[in-house]
């Protein structure tokens, strides 16, 4: 089961979570985690206003495709 996409005017997640999510005007999901109000991916933090929409991480989708790209994981696991 996959999980929701959830706009960041919305709703924000717990400390420490992994998630997926996209900056404004972007259409490539960046995983990382979310820590004191900001998205921290692999190289740098994004402030909760650039970040357009997010999900939590699917564990069973990570697993089921870990050498494609966000691209694909977005297309087959959204």
């Amino acid at each position: 089961m996959s999980t929701q996409w959830v706009t960041s005017a919305t709703g924000l997640p717990h400390q420490g979570e992994s998630v997926e999510f996209m900056l404004d005007g972007r259409s490539v999901a960046m995983d990382g985690t979310y820590d004191r109000q900001t998205f921290r991916s692999r190289w740098t933090g994004y402030d909760i206003q650039r970040v357009r929409t997010w999900r939590l991480v699917d564990a069973n989708c990570a697993k089921a495709h870990p050498a494609h790209p966000a691209t694909d994981r977005v297309a087959h696991c959204g």
